[in-house]
């Protein structure tokens, strides 16, 4: 009878579990790490969303100016050929890699969020990018909207009507007919009525009391944000762009309601949810509207929202599309066309058309209408001789596109696009 004898090295088989074990170590942590930054990303984006309802304004005006010039420094240090180029060189080395970065591998400089979207299929559908840049277009400044601080919204209880508001006088062109509205605040209520006819254009003001800081300094207001007011504010620079598309001959309608006083129980935050049944009454009553416009001024810098061209500065436009709504890329093309005008006529007053997703409403009402644009018009640090000549000038480009249109028997400013929906084109 023969016995098998096993023989067995434990030295071996010892080292090869310590092994396993720290290789289970090592995926356990590994995990647990993945886990908390998943979880950290998540309580980041919850924490930035109830912010923007919050009043740090300030602070996040700062981030946005300097988070891109912050990350693409960083990268100098290890790219030495980013250091030294010209800012306004569209074909600088920066500017380059910054396209190159993102048409290549879909990250932005410009935003580290980026890089995560490409790892997190949730992300890169919602994020905001630029559709269309002009000659003025900065690529790493975004437009900016912050919600100002509850002190900077006086509603219906404490609204201080001025004394004597005929008295006020409101600052730009000499031979502006624009002037504050009597009263101290703006008309509640319908639309103003139209001009020669059927309305074909709505405008209207979603954060109404927007304002200037040079206009706001016999009232003692030199925070920018605190630059919001029932009577001096982006209303006016709605009538002007109002007065100027009606002078060229296109019924405008204008909705200059100010919703602080307006809404019982006002929430900022809800901007969007009143103005959007202004927009709906306004299109049920009037159905020639085709084209849509929601007037804001932008919260950054001067310097990022003026250009000067000969010897006069100009408030500059950013259009913004809200890409939440499903049916953006309408939306998107339709202010391209306004752009391309724009720029055009002006080189250096458009600063693109920038589609955005996320930090804030998103959809702008603009899934009412396919010819439904916000325009951001200059900034807190414009004055209204700034805003409009700017109004002028988009004045006069809205009703060459409305024009062109009917000539060629598009929907565009007939009405038809608003009745027909979406489908219509």
């Amino acid at each position: 009878m023969k016995w098998v004898v096993a023989a067995m090295n434990v030295s071996t088989v010892t080292r090869t579990i310590r092994t396993i074990r720290s290789m289970s170590r090592l995926f356990a942590a590994l995990s647990v790490a993945s886990l908390l930054f998943l979880i950290a990303t998540g309580l980041i984006g919850l924490v930035q969303n109830k912010s923007s309802a919050s009043s740090f304004s300030s602070m996040r005006g700062a981030a946005a100016s300097l988070s891109a010039s912050f990350l693409l420094d960083m990268l100098a240090m290890e790219l030495p050929h980013l250091e030294g180029e010209a800012p306004l060189s569209t074909f600088s080395a920066r500017n380059t890699f910054t396209f190159l970065s993102r048409y290549l591998i879909g990250v932005h400089p410009g935003d580290p969020k980026s890089l995560l979207a490409s790892e997190m299929p949730g992300m890169r559908g919602e994020s905001s990018s630029l559709l269309y840049s002009g000659q003025a277009t900065q690529d790493t400044v975004d437009p900016a909207d912050f919600t100002p601080p509850p002190a900077a919204i006086r509603t219906e209880n404490s609204l201080n009507v001025p004394a004597n508001p005929a008295a006020q006088q409101t600052p730009g062109d000499q031979n502006s007919p624009v002037s504050p509205p009597a009263g101290g605040v703006n008309p509640v209520g319908p639309p103003q009525t139209a001009v020669g006819g059927e309305p074909q254009i709505l405008i209207y003001h979603s954060h109404n009391r927007e304002s200037f800081l040079p206009e706001l300094k016999a009232k003692g207001i030199t925070d920018p944000d605190l630059a919001y007011d029932p009577d001096i504010n982006i209303t006016l620079v709605g009538k002007r762009l109002k007065q100027r598309i009606e002078g060229l001959g296109v019924p405008t309608l204008q909705s200059t309601t100010d919703y602080p006083t307006a809404v019982k129980s006002f929430n900022y935050a809800k901007s969007y949810a009143y103005s959007s049944a202004t927009v709906k009454e306004a299109m049920a009553q009037h159905k020639s509207i085709g084209m849509i416009f929601d007037v804001h001024r932008d919260s950054l810098s001067r310097d990022k929202t003026t250009v000067r061209i000969g010897d006069k500065d100009y408030a500059q436009v950013f259009f913004v599309v809200g890409k939440k709504n499903p049916h953006w890329e309408q939306n998107s093309e339709f202010a391209s066309k306004i752009h391309a005008l724009l720029e055009k006529k002006m080189p250096g007053i458009s600063r693109g058309v920038y589609g955005k997703a996320s930090n804030g409403n998103g959809e702008y009402n603009q899934s009412l209408s396919p010819n439904s644009i916000l325009l951001e018009i200059g900034g807190p640090y414009n004055t209204l001789e700034e805003m409009y000549r700017t109004a002028d000038l988009l004045g006069d480009v809205i009703v060459e596109l409305q024009k062109d249109a009917v000539k060629a028997g598009a929907p565009v400013g007939t009405g038809e696009t608003a009745t027909n929906g979406f489908g219509a084109r």
